[in-house]
């Protein structure tokens, strides 16, 4: 009995209120045109769990930071009119001001803020928000939810600026569906958002809005 509880301990990857540093992010020999080819959206899911290691190359897809072998400091290359982030280069492209897109990741034992610097989760909230958020997926292991900090955008405030933010968003779901079958993981890509739920579940601040959710895990 021991023994069980151990192994279905260890199944889970999240189970505490704390800070989890991801695993590193692993190469694949599939290229692009094979991912594009794989990839599915799916409205149903299985029990199975999904890895932290699978958890952690979705986010990195989304919204990493790429570092290049053999060098300490990563490669400046999102802007390389603005400079906001020297050193530093994303694996999706931002048309300018500092990095504006925040992904959460929802599971039944709480909500995690995405950090890429560090490659780690960090806690925001002991609360299952997975169907409470407007997913309209049946049993996801997650969702993550992309978000928008308008206040790192300049001119942020401006409605028409702000429609900016909806074009690395929607490049970063692009990306986390691709690395999604590095790990036979599927997604469903959705813009009904319960927005208050979210602002009060993450605790978000005024300019951080939810722009989409995906919803993931594997399919039946």
């Amino acid at each position: 009995m021991i023994l069980i509880i151990l192994i279905l301990w260890c199944v889970r990857p999240v189970l505490a209120d704390s800070d989890i540093t991801l695993p590193d992010v692993q190469g694949s020999n599939l290229d692009t045109i094979q991912g594009l080819e794989k990839r599915i959206a799916s409205r149903r899911y299985s029990t199975r769990e999904v890895s932290l290691g699978a958890i952690g190359t979705i986010l990195w897809a989304g919204n990493g930071i790429i570092k290049r072998s053999g060098e300490d400091q990563t490669v400046h290359g999102y802007d390389t009119l603005s400079g906001a982030t020297p050193n530093v280069r994303y694996s999706v492209p931002w048309g300018w001001g500092r990095p504006y897109i925040k992904l959460y990741v929802l599971l039944k034992e709480g909500a995690y803020l995405y950090v890429p610097e560090d490659h780690k989760l960090e806690f925001a909230s002991q609360e299952n928000l997975i169907q409470k958020s407007g997913s309209s997926a049946s049993n996801p292991y997650g969702v993550i939810v992309i978000a928008a900090d308008f206040s790192q955008m300049p001119g942020g405030e401006n409605e028409m600026t702000k429609n900016v933010a909806h074009l690395p968003a929607g490049s970063s779901a692009q990306n986390m569906y691709t690395a999604g079958i590095l790990h036979d993981v599927q997604m469903l890509t959705q813009i009904t958002i319960n927005h208050a739920v979210l602002k009060e579940g993450l605790d978000l601040p005024e300019d951080v809005v939810p722009l989409a959710l995906l919803s993931f895990g594997h399919s039946d």
